[in-house]
């Protein structure tokens, strides 16, 4: 036991003396594996941000450069889903998911069908006004009314203003577009309600039911969020890095 610990410290004091004289190495050897390392994560990192930029911010940045659409939406969600996403940062990360959940709320837009639902919508509160029960069909389950319905015939209204709005632009053509919704709307009237004719727009004019409708300001809300969205995400220095490399 005692030749063990002789023998032991022998080699500790063999290895002090050759520590002292390689110290210096053994660090510098350290140190250059440990300046590798970070060079190389340095290096790893800027060639993932690179093809990160390339493969995914650039192409988003290009489609919202264009005009806001069901199948840019669609484009933006598949670049977003794209494998270099795991190396967005925190920040840019939430930005794009907020970019994305705003174009979602826009992308179904078509001014022709919003214009459609506004004089569905108006349609209804001129027949309130007058005093006329907008769902004045019963449905019966097992002999007991259940609930009221809207008249069957009254589902086509809504296509057949999508058909006017097609034929007649508003703000160029105000009074042929105004004269066949009225019309449209004496013939539903007649149809499904009441033989009385109602007035119609003499409360608001057509432009004025356009512009001030809950229906127009929602979406309008929409499209704000969207640019406050866009040009969150435009003003990371990842995106805007892109700029000054092209």
């Amino acid at each position: 036991m005692a030749e063990i610990i002789n023998n032991l410290l022998i080699w500790m004091k063999h290895f002090h003396m050759w520590f002292i004289v390689n110290w210096l190495t053994i660090v510098s050897i350290v140190l250059s594996g440990l300046i590798s390392l970070i060079v190389s994560a340095i290096y790893y990192n800027k060639g993932n941000r690179n093809n990160l930029q390339m493969t995914m911010i650039f192409p988003i940045s290009e489609l919202l450069k264009e005009r806001y659409s069901r199948k840019n939406y669609g484009a933006i969600c598949n670049l977003s889903e794209n494998y270099c996403a795991r190396y967005l940062k925190k920040n840019e990360k939430r930005l794009l998911i907020q970019l994305v959940t705003s174009y979602k709320e826009i992308s179904n837009y078509n001014i022709v069908e919003m214009n459609a639902d506004i004089l569905s919508s108006y349609f209804e509160y001129i027949l309130r006004k007058n005093g006329i029960e907008v769902k004045p069909v019963p449905f019966e389950h097992e002999g007991e009314i259940v609930f009221y319905d809207y008249p069957p015939d009254l589902q086509y209204l809504n296509y057949d203003l999508q058909k006017i709005f097609k034929e007649y632009d508003p703000d160029f053509q105000p009074k042929e577009c105004e004269s066949s919704i009225v019309s449209m709307f004496s013939h539903y009237c007649h149809e499904c309600y009441t033989d009385a004719n109602l007035p119609y727009f003499n409360d608001y004019s057509l432009d004025e039911v356009l512009k001030q409708s809950k229906i127009k300001k929602n979406w309008d809300d929409r499209f704000d969020a969207m640019e406050k969205a866009k040009t969150q995400f435009l003003e990371l220095k990842i995106v805007k890095e892109l700029s000054i490399g092209l």
